[in-house]
């Protein structure tokens, strides 16, 4: 009887020396864990607190895009995003048509052309209208705020664009009240430049963002040279802490060259591309609700020559 209350004994004391041990390391990793900073992500249907999403979402901020000194944005989206995969070709952009790179996938889903990637500008689609897919050489750094990217299908909410997922491009604004001008210019092997100027304006209510960048390269090859003249400029009105609005527009001019395969050149593969997007908003974002009326418009000409004149059968 006696060994029986021993055991009994000895039976509760364990249990509570393992209660407050598992208390003790409770508290412990409660104290230990670390607290990151709020995300906010903008490319839904309202802004939302990016923990509370059902998604797989990276978000680069304006920080890492400036750290980089790209050009464009997708070297920087290639390597900062988890299952994004983009392809490349030289040392500088990426063309269009047949040899062409810039295909998106995202988990092996999109390809070259991108159709099941969507790419947004301040939640704008952004693609050809002829052949449905974005074009890669449009995409510049000197205009972002910040990239969102959905990891994984999200069509419901974007479309059938939107099976392998979504990035979405958020342009600059000047929120804070001050004024900035700045410039850089880089220049690299194969006769490589990369030239661009910004400039960041606010007076009361008005704001202002300005920016103008100019890349080229001759490439690693002969007959693969690439040139590029892009600009943007935003203005925007905040009627008062809630009300705002704002127009803006991007001009893009790209010309490439594809000297196709080692053992297979190609001479006068040439593109000559011209895009432009003009949008404007009128939006609101009160304590629990939020809303915006926004227009936008897509156009551009493409002038590819691929070996054939206009009308004339492919070769067999």
């Amino acid at each position: 009887m006696i060994t029986d209350r021993i055991k009994f004994i000895l039976a509760i004391c364990l249990f509570i020396s393992l209660a407050f041990k598992s208390n003790a390391q409770q508290a412990l990793n409660i104290k230990d864990s670390i607290q990151l900073d709020e995300v906010i992500v903008t490319g839904t249907s309202r802004t939302i607190s990016i923990r509370h999403l059902p998604m797989s979402i990276s978000v680069v901020n304006n920080k890492e895009i400036k750290n980089r000194l790209e050009p464009s944005l997708l070297p920087l989206l290639s390597e900062e995003i988890p299952g994004l995969f983009i392809t490349q070709r030289g040392v500088m952009g990426y063309g269009v048509a047949a040899g062409a790179a810039g295909g998106m996938n995202v988990r092996g889903i999109g390809g070259a052309p991108t159709a099941g990637v969507l790419v947004l500008i301040d939640g704008n689609p952004q693609y050809m209208g002829l052949m449905g897919h974005p074009l890669a050489d449009s995409y510049q750094s000197l205009m972002t705020e910040k990239v969102e990217v959905i990891r994984g299908p999200a069509s419901m909410l974007y479309g059938s664009n939107a099976m392998g997922g979504v990035i979405n491009i958020i342009t600059k604004q000047n929120k804070a009240n001050k004024n900035d001008i700045g410039a850089q210019v880089m220049y690299g092997s194969y006769n490589t430049l990369n030239a661009e100027a910004s400039v960041n304006a606010r007076k009361e209510a008005v704001q202002g963002t300005f920016n103008i960048g100019y890349n080229r390269s001759d490439g690693h090859r002969d007959n693969m040279g690439f040139e590029q003249l892009n600009g943007y400029v935003k203005l925007g009105y905040d009627f008062n802490s809630n009300w705002s609005s704002y127009v803006d527009i991007n001009l893009s001019t790209t010309k490439s060259s594809n000297p196709g395969t080692v053992s297979n050149t190609i001479i006068d593969n040439d593109a000559d591309i011209f895009r432009g997007v003009v949008s404007a908003a009128f939006q609101n974002n009160f304590e629990k609700t939020s809303g915006a009326l926004k227009l936008y418009y897509n156009f551009g000409t493409h002038e590819i020559n691929d070996g054939y004149n206009p009308g004339e059968k492919p070769l067999p």
